[in-house]
């Protein structure tokens, strides 16, 4: 795995490794941080997003040797110290690590798995590829991303666009698994839209 073998060369020549996991950490892959999927730790890390729920706060996790370099003013922060945030983002923190909570993301992203699995082979002519990891998904697409993002709002989904000719799909980790059939029914409206527009265009 890539991740592993970066914290190797990172280890043999005396590098720091950081990661972000801003948009990827705090329970959106079914763990409560993405590289536990690897097996490494990360000297740094950067954090935020749904570390406040909401609310802006953001972090810069460390260990205790790369932190030591990080002296009382050496390292400034927007929304560093700000009690609200601190209380807000330790709130959230109890939830996201919750066990209940990080099972309830893989059953969900399970289902959504098998089901855009079902989208893929059913409409091959407009999805190419299912990507990500729990729920950050990502569908990489054979017709244009943004038509399909307007066909997708036809149908009162909200999706976002991506490189590669992707659409993300970043729904609340509290999503429920009637909501994700919901879901999984507007996008294969969007998908025969999509179709019949190529059909009509060809």
């Amino acid at each position: 795995m890539c991740l592993r073998g970066l914290r190797k060369l990172c280890d043999e020549n005396g590098i720091l490794l950081i990661l972000d996991e801003i948009q990827c950490g705090l329970g959106r892959t079914g763990k409560l941080f993405a590289y536990e999927w690897a097996g490494i730790e990360p000297d740094i890390m950067a954090v935020a997003k749904a570390l406040g729920g909401g609310f802006p706060v953001g972090a810069c996790l460390a260990t205790a040797e790369a932190g030591s370099g990080m002296t009382v003013g050496s390292h400034g922060s927007t929304y560093g110290g700000n009690p609200l945030a601190m209380a807000v983002g330790l709130a959230a923190m109890e939830e996201l690590n919750s066990p209940e909570l990080l099972a309830h993301v893989r059953e969900v992203a399970g289902y959504f798995t098998q089901q855009f699995e079902g989208l893929k082979t059913r409409f091959p002519d407009v999805i190419a590829d299912i990507r990500g990891k729990g729920l950050l998904i990502g569908l990489k697409l054979v017709t244009p991303n943004r038509e399909f993002m307007q066909h997708a709002r036809d149908q009162h989904l909200l999706i976002a666009g991506g490189g590669d000719n992707c659409v993300r799909l970043l729904p609340p980790l509290t999503l429920t698994l009637d909501e994700a059939r919901e879901a999984v029914e507007k996008l294969e409206r969007a998908c025969e839209a999509a179709r019949a527009q190529a059909k009509a265009a060809a």
